[in-house]
């Protein structure tokens, strides 16, 4: 798809969409004229061939000048590669923190930073300007704008998921709304990125994946402000005492928002026209007022009941009752009164029949509403464990049941009593929120999660092959392990029952009764094991390997200590006495990281980590060095090397097991 500018020598191509899964449509883009090729983004490795033809279709790959890479996924590297050995072999601009990946995958194109161009760069036929964003759930992300052609790639920003008119506007915006409420902690972190953008004119939004807007960008714009939506506490943060510090501002913009999804945007300036809020015409919002802090949160409220009476306040009520339930925001003193109560009667009291109806139905659909809060735990907005025992219980009667592999898992946080300890309740919610969420992003289709009566998420599963369980177990152990979502490093353990290893001589009750007690007993003993364990009716499944070190040294007691030390954290440790024997292992395993004593017998450390300069494969494995003689001329000596860190002995171990982590992660 070419994507129309007003300048005929310059063309934006769309290269897409890839259908990457059933909900996402991968686009990149191509600048292209007489005298300079720009590539934007690439697809995830699996991709890359198919991206290459779409590509082909407008130029050669080897012909590609600059490649940007503004919205990275997780086998860049990998793609990056693969472009190279396509043909590419043009410059690259990034954020810093790539470029240093890039180095660090002995990448050897040119690279330059946004962050060194002062986020903006002048091609000979194109005018860039690098507009960051900080979404999840990569970090270091931003948006293209480009001057000539009115374009703007915008990444994450007005993506979509994949529906099935794209035409139909209703379809497209329950597109966006759905990516990104999936995919964003908050609608909070739109509203910066769009002040961005409003200060540029715009004829084409060309997002990562969904489809290219080009008509009434404008619209556009200003439905993705008003998009709402919260799926964790973005709207206060915990100073060093761990006491929340709420946004007024923002908050109070939410206010503003909800007002105008029922008022004309007119009524809401002139109402604030001459007082102490200062408020904005296009975004409508809060830009500056004379009071701060919880002072602008109770001024606002009094100012609008002065001005408006009840009405705005009644408009306002849900929305500040959700604050103050979810976040514990305290109610503006306003609602609290015993004139605002009297006030309220009145007025409700002064209704007309059609009002009095439209309130009866509004209370029906809260009664429904409220039915359905009553089956779902209120963190984590999964359905309760009761309902998994009825939906059970039916799922027993019936004949599909059985024509499938039925499994049950309990997922618990290891570290749950410590964080409730450290931080208190409300962030132990949290860290059972987030779990959900991150068992939520890799769970298929033939999945059901739930809540369970205790600190748990649990899952009932139906799937062709019983490995299939097993696997997606380990997948959210290991996604626990890896996530950024929880306030310190967290791991998970999780326990197994498949329905076939029930007694069939139980009855239905029974056998429900029966998963559950497993499924606890279980659970106790993946704790008592440790960390990350996974136990099924066989035994824990065995932990993944952290990483492989390479151990040097002679001496026993501390080569000893060390194995035991690496062990304990799962890290599978190759231990040897000579550098002779650390070539053969390191010729044998795939090493993650060296640990080496200076002072050997035949050959020293020196002279290990010399060999392996001379060799591509091992120069960048993390080389640390360990000795009783920490001295100047050692640290020099090493520093001609490059070696990594020099430890004095008698060593540390927690010293060392941080480096180690470190170097392993940046490995």
């Amino acid at each position: 798809m070419s994507i129309q500018t007003p300048y005929e020598f310059i063309k934006l191509h769309q290269i897409g969409p890839i259908k990457v899964d059933e909900a996402l449509l991968f686009n990149g883009y191509l600048y292209y004229s007489d005298k300079s090729t720009i590539l934007i983004d690439l697809p995830t490795s699996e991709w890359m061939s198919q991206y290459k033809e779409r590509i082909e279709l407008i130029i050669p790959v080897d012909s590609i000048q600059n490649l940007i890479i503004a919205h990275p996924n997780f086998s860049m590297m990998m793609s990056l590669k693969i472009l190279i050995q396509m043909g590419f072999k043009g410059s690259i601009i990034t954020t810093r923190n790539i470029a240093k990946q890039i180095v660090q995958n002995g990448i050897k194109l040119p690279v330059t930073t946004i962050e060194k161009l002062d986020y903006q760069w002048y091609g000979q036929d194109f005018k860039l300007n690098f507009l960051p964003i900080q979404f999840l759930p990569f970090t270091y992300a931003f948006m293209i704008y480009e001057s000539e052609t009115r374009s703007l790639i915008s990444n994450t920003l007005f993506s979509s998921f994949k529906v099935d008119n794209p035409a139909d506007l209703i379809q497209l915006k329950q597109g966006i709304f759905a990516y990104h409420k999936t995919n964003f902690p908050s609608s909070e972190y739109l509203k910066d990125p769009i002040r961005r953008i409003r200060q540029h004119r715009i004829d084409a939004i060309c997002p990562s994946y969904g489809y290219v807007l080009e008509n009434d960008v404008d619209g556009w714009i200003e439905y993705e402000y008003q998009l709402d939506f919260y799926n964790a506490g973005q709207v206060f943060k915990y100073n060093e005492e761990f006491i929340k510090e709420f946004n007024y501002v923002e908050i109070i913009n939410h206010m503003i928002n909800q007002l105008h999804k029922s008022l004309d945007s007119k009524e809401i300036l002139d109402t604030f026209a001459k007082s102490d809020f200062i408020l904005s015409e296009k975004p409508l919002e809060l830009v500056q007022s004379t009071h701060v802090g919880y002072k602008l949160w109770h001024a606002f409220f009094e100012y609008i009941y002065a001005k408006k009476g009840s009405v705005w306040l009644t408009i306002l009520e849900p929305l500040i009752k959700r604050y103050h339930n979810i976040f514990g925001l305290d109610l503006p003193a306003i609602y609290v009164s015993k004139m605002m109560e009297v006030t309220k009667t009145n007025e409700l009291l002064a209704l007309d029949k059609k009002t009095l109806e439209e309130n009866l139905q509004r209370l029906e659909a809260q009664i429904e509403e409220t039915k359905e809060a009553m089956l779902r735990c209120p963190i984590t907005k999964l359905y309760t464990e009761d309902v998994m025992r009825a939906l059970l219980k039916k799922d027993l009667e019936s004949s599909e049941f059985f024509e499938k592999q039925n499994g049950f898992i309990l997922i618990q946080l290891d570290q749950l009593f410590d964080i409730n300890k450290r931080y208190g309740k409300d962030t132990g919610d949290e860290a059972i929120r987030n779990l959900a969420y991150v068992i939520g992003q890799i769970a298929p289709d033939s999945v059901k999660l739930f809540k369970q009566n205790g600190p748990g998420i649990l899952v009932y599963a139906s799937c062709e092959k019983k490995e299939k369980i097993t696997e997606f177990a380990v997948s959210v152990r290991n996604a626990v392990r890896d996530s950024v979502l929880f306030i310190e490093k967290v791991t998970a353990s999780a326990s197994l029952v498949f329905y076939e290893e029930l007694n069939p001589v139980l009855t239905r009750d029974n056998k429900i009764k029966e998963i559950f007690i497993l499924l606890e007993q279980r659970i106790r003993l993946a704790k008592q094991l440790g960390y990350g364990e996974i136990v099924d009716n066989s035994a824990a499944l065995p932990a993944l390997k952290e990483g492989i070190i390479l151990l040097v040294d002679e001496d026993d007691m501390n080569r000893n200590m060390l194995v035991r030390v690496f062990n304990r954290l799962n890290f599978e440790v190759k231990a040897v006495t000579s550098v002779e024997d650390a070539l053969h292992v390191l010729r044998e395993y795939p090493i993650d990281i060296i640990i080496s004593e200076i002072n050997l017998s035949k050959m020293d450390g020196f002279a290990l980590k010399r060999e392996l300069n001379e060799s591509k494969t091992y120069t960048n494995i993390p080389f640390i060095m360990v000795s009783h003689n920490k001295t100047v001329e050692n640290i020099r000596r090493g520093n001609l090397l490059n070696v990594d860190l020099i430890i004095e002995k008698p060593i540390i171990p927690e010293e060392l097991i941080g480096h180690v982590k470190r170097y392993r992660e940046r490995r």
